[in-house]
């Protein structure tokens, strides 16, 4: 909470700071970092979700995260004028709906997974076929026994 608190304090100190120009020294490899955090991150989403694997719901909210923040910073640097259009568009196209996308696999994917992996059968069908193996698991089709 003394963080918290520490942090909104500081927010309305850079609120009230002038305004002015930055200059950058490496602008365009952060940009470039955080475009290749975003292909990793889809790319590990991708392969979770196919996997089924526990891991899935905080590497695709670590993903969407990336996109939520791409998006920001890509229409808040962006200078006037076309650079400003362009930002938004693909804000609205690509990054905020791949973002919301990305959210909803990381909220739903914890109701979806199975903890054994691809091959387990989810407990609650275990319970509607009314039986389970020695180690409580019940093996779907083509899983090592």
């Amino acid at each position: 909470m003394a963080l918290a608190a520490v942090l909104v304090v500081w927010i309305f100190e850079m609120g009230a700071a002038p305004r002015g120009h930055a200059e950058v020294r490496n602008w365009s490899s952060s940009w470039i970092g955080l475009d290749v955090l975003e292909v990793l991150g889809l790319l590990a989403t991708a392969v979770l979700l196919r996997t089924r694997s526990v891991c899935l719901a905080p590497v695709a909210s670590a993903a969407a995260t990336l996109f939520a923040v791409d998006a920001w910073f890509d229409v808040m640097t962006a200078l006037a004028g076309s650079d400003w259009y362009t930002a938004m568009a693909f804000a609205v196209i690509a990054e905020i709906p791949l973002a919301v996308t990305l959210g909803a696999i990381a909220v739903i994917a914890p109701r979806r997974v199975s903890p054994g992996g691809p091959h387990e059968v989810p407990a609650a069908r275990r319970q509607q076929q009314g039986h389970s193996g020695s180690s409580g698991r019940v093996l779907g089709p083509g899983a090592d026994r």
